[in-house]
C-alpha cells in the first residue's frame, strides 16, 4: 500500500562497498558506543523526557488530597492493627481511585467510544494510552486498574483472574492486535521523527499506525465472535 501510494516510483540503485572484517581495538569500541549514544541522546532524549513528563503528569494529576487523607487513616489504622493484607488492599484501592480520576483517566473515558466497535472499555483504553510511553507499561496499568496494584507482569496470576473475569476472549484478541500494531514506545516514535525531519511524520505515523491497528482489532474482534 505505502508503495502505491506515499513511495512511488522506480527504486533507486543502492551499492555499497563492504568493508574488510578485522577485530577492533578498545579505543575505536569506545569512540563508537560514546559517539552513537551522544548522537541518541541529543536527538531523542529531549522529546522523551519531555514526553514522559507529560505521560507521568496526566497520570498522577489533579490530586485528590481529601480522598488520599481518607485511605491515609485507613492504612495507618491497618498497620496499627497488623493487618497487611488490609493495609496492602486500600493501597490498590488508592491507586485505583488516582488513576480512574486523573487526566488520563478522563482522556480513557471520553475515548472509550472510540473503542467501544473494539470490546474495549475505558479501562483497556486508559491502559493503551500509558502504552504509548512504552509497551511494557500496559500490563501494569491493568493490574493498577483491576486493583492488582502495579507490580504486575504477564505471569501474575491475580492479574490473569481478573482479566478473565472482566474481557471477554474476542476483545482479548482485539487488544493484542492493537498492542501489536500501533505506535511503537516514545524512543522508537521520537527517533522516527528526527530522522524523517519533522513533526508532521510523526503524526503520520500516529495517524497510520492507529488506524490499521483499528481497523485490523475491528476485523480480529467480530471475526472472533463469528467463530466462538
Amino acid at each position: 500500500v505505502l508503495k502505491l501510494t506515499v513511495f512511488k516510483g522506480d527504486d533507486e540503485p543502492f551499492v555499497m562497498e563492504i568493508p574488510k572484517y578485522r577485530l577492533p581495538s578498545a579505543k575505536l569500541i569506545w569512540h563508537t558506543v560514546s559517539n552513537q549514544s551522544m548522537m541518541y541522546l541529543k536527538k531523542a532524549g529531549t522529546f522523551i523526557l519531555m514526553a514522559s513528563v507529560l505521560i507521568w503528569f496526566a497520570s498522577n494529576y489533579p490530586k485528590h488530597l481529601e480522598v488520599a487523607e481518607q485511605y491515609a487513616e485507613k492504612i495507618e489504622l491497618a498497620s496499627e492493627q497488623k493487618q497487611d493484607a488490609q493495609v496492602a488492599n486500600f493501597e490498590k484501592e488508592l491507586a485505583l481511585y488516582n488513576l480512574e480520576h486523573s487526566y488520563l483517566g478522563i482522556i480513557g473515558k471520553a475515548s472509550e467510544p472510540f473503542f467501544a466497535p473494539l470490546g474495549f472499555d475505558w479501562k483497556m483504553a486508559v491502559a493503551l494510552e500509558t502504552g504509548l510511553a512504552a509497551k511494557e507499561v500496559v500490563v501494569a496499568t491493568l493490574g493498577i486498574l483491576y486493583g492488582m496494584g502495579d507490580a504486575q507482569d504477564e505471569s501474575s496470576k491475580g492479574l490473569i483472574v481478573q482479566i478473565r473475569k472482566n474481557i471477554s476472549f474476542a476483545s482479548a484478541v482485539a487488544f493484542i492486535l492493537f498492542v501489536m500494531i500501533y505506535l511503537p514506545c516514545l524512543a522508537a516514535s521520537m527517533v522516527f521523527m528526527r530522522e524523517a525531519g519533522g513533526w508532521k511524520y510523526l503524526a503520520y505515523l500516529f495517524v497510520f499506525t492507529t488506524t490499521t491497528a483499528w481497523v485490523l482489532a475491528f476485523l480480529g474482534y467480530h471475526l472472533t465472535l463469528m467463530i466462538t
